[in-house]
């Protein structure tokens, strides 16, 4: 077999019969089966199985890490938890915003984004939202290391002395943490394979999981502690002479940022719901909830280390590595292997492979898409980013600045512009006579917005880095990034779509992505006939065809979905 036949037939993905656009070959550059909206009979999401998410999504290293880190700058260990619930009940109305527009259109990110960036202009969009995918999925790997730590020691207590100068300290790593770094990447692996339809039943299981950890790890903190000690009363003491609301507002905008990426990332997961109500209210609930619980936790187990070891540990595996009960040691740090394999795919490894198959149709999958992630997070050096307090909560705050850029202008392009129309399935999947074409493939409305809400946070990103910027006004606008961007890039482009009105109404009888929804294709027909025999050849009686497309399509005014 020669390479070009090797290409061709294993490395080029070919739409199924019956596939969306499977048989328009203009459009079909633009999709691929992954890419496909989901039809509603193939959904496998029940109501509670979405609510269960946020257990499994939620507790993870880097939420248990965002309160803590704060506690660790001098920020009140109460006030931590109330910017953490101040930040979650934020994003969770993105988040419940973006689970509706994924479970009514069935599609994921990057065909949505299509809409309001263009077809092309969209590419952008999964670019910005796939890097930080890359790199939180490195910090997860790295912080599950540190539990894959636990377990071994807890079995061989010398392993914590193993070749414990073999890499210079600078470098922020041991051999041990590459060792467990390694063995954790490893075994996630298999992980990815699954399919999204089946990582339910492991929602299911990690939310039965996650209960019984939190009550054992907050038992074990409050009785270490011996109750709840002064340090919960003691006022804030801020370092480096930051201002007690900055520091809350770091906080909240860090409560914001894990869960940022949901509010573009949840439609990845809601497409497979089988309500559209259920896709948005769990998000509303859970997040507030479950979330902050989760967050709680982490502050917890930092009060304890401060009492119990003398310092804070804002990590909460370098806690459960420092734990005498060598049975419990291993049992917290297994229990939280498990719990970061699903956090890595849900948050991280899926986006990333969604956003890949949007950029590579015709090469990438989400099977695919998922391997490219394990692979190229492994060079990104996350243990660096992890090192330290302020490196983590720069990070966060950072990358959330992209994000909510655009989350602002996907929600008001489809909640505000597009009110009363929706949007046209079919139209995301194909160049010539789209009406997401805009101008060469680009909406620059949405990039003008993206750009300009952008430039008022820049000096705050910046000094996050570590270049000095004296203007505590710039600094303390910046802590609230992630809210000020939303509305700023919302109302830009709000302001631009109405001097320069974008079209909404694509003119078509009927919308055949809605109509997909709900029947489907026949592998022997095409979308071409099939949307012939629909629209033209009178197949289907009119009075039937009125409320196929009613169902199908609208929503209150909506003609499209």
């Amino acid at each position: 077999m020669g390479v070009a036949s090797f290409w061709t037939n294993h490395v080029v993905l070919k739409p199924k019969p019956g596939a969306f656009q499977a048989d328009d070959t203009k459009s079909i550059v633009y999709s691929n089966e992954d890419m496909d909206p989901i039809k509603r009979k193939d959904r496998t999401y029940e109501w509670y199985q979405m609510g269960l998410f946020w257990i499994a999504e939620g507790f993870n290293g880097a939420q248990l890490q965002v309160a803590s880190s704060a506690f660790a700058l001098g920020l009140n260990p109460g006030l931590c938890v109330v910017a953490c619930l101040v930040g979650n009940i934020i994003v969770s109305v993105p988040c419940a915003a973006s689970g509706y527009i994924g479970s009514k259109l069935g599609t994921n990110f990057p065909a949505t984004v299509r809409a309001s960036f263009g077809i092309l202009g969209a590419k952008w969009a999964m670019i910005v939202r796939g890097i930080p995918c890359i790199i939180y999925y490195g910090i997860q790997t790295s912080l599950a290391g540190q539990a894959v730590h636990a377990c071994i020691a807890a079995i061989w207590p010398s392993f914590d002395t193993w070749k414990v100068d073999a890499i210079p300290k600078s470098a922020d790593i041991t051999a041990q943490d590459i060792l467990c770094f390694s063995i954790f990447w490893l075994i996630s692996l298999p992980f990815l394979y699954l399919r999204i339809s089946a990582l339910r039943h492991l929602f299911v299981l990690k939310s039965v999981l996650v209960p019984l950890y939190w009550t054992a790890m907050f038992t074990w903190s409050v009785t270490a502690a011996g109750g709840y000690p002064d340090i919960w009363r003691v006022p804030s003491k801020p370092l480096d002479g930051k201002s007690i609301g900055y520091l809350f507002g770091i906080c909240v905008n860090a409560a914001i940022s894990p869960n940022a990426t949901f509010a573009v990332n949840i439609m990845d997961i809601s497409r497979y719901s089988k309500s559209d109500r259920a896709a948005w209210m769990t998000q509303l609930f859970a997040i507030p909830v479950f979330v902050t619980m989760t967050e709680f936790l982490g502050c917890t187990m930092a009060v304890a280390s401060s009492v119990v070891y003398g310092k804070v540990e804002w990590n909460p595996l370098v806690v459960i590595n420092q734990f005498d009960y060598r049975a419990g040691k291993f049992f917290a740090g297994a229990l939280f292997v498990f719990f970061n394999i699903m956090t890595n795919v849900t948050g991280n490894s899926i986006p990333l492979a969604n956003d890949l198959t949007g950029l590579f149709p015709k090469y990438i999958n989400i099977r695919r898409g998922q391997f490219i992630c394990a692979v190229v997070s492994f060079a990104t050096c996350p243990w660096k980013i992890q090192a330290r307090a302020e490196n983590f909560l720069a990070f966060l705050g950072a990358y959330t600045l992209f994000l909510g850029a655009t989350t602002g202008i996907m929600m008001v392009d489809y909640f505000m512009i597009r009110r009363g129309y929706g949007i046209n399935i079919a139209h995301l999947f194909k160049r010539h006579g789209s009406m997401y074409w805009y101008t060469y493939g680009v909406n620059w409305r949405a990039f003008v917005a993206w750009f300009v809400a952008l430039a008022p946070l820049l000096p705050g990103m910046v000094n996050s880095m570590g270049v000095s910027v004296r203007n505590e006004s710039i600094l303390d606008m910046y802590s609230w990034n992630y809210v000020l961007v939303v509305a700023f890039s919302g109302t830009l482009y709000w302001v631009l779509g109405t001097i320069w009105p974008l079209p909404v109404d694509s003119g078509d009888a009927d919308d055949v992505g809605a109509i997909y929804l709900i029947e489907g294709f026949e592998p022997s027909g095409t979308v071409a006939s099939d949307v012939a025999d629909l629209g033209e050849k009178g197949s289907r009686p009119e009075s039937e065809k009125t409320a196929l497309h009613s169902s199908a399509v609208t929503h209150g005014p909506d003609v499209s979905v």
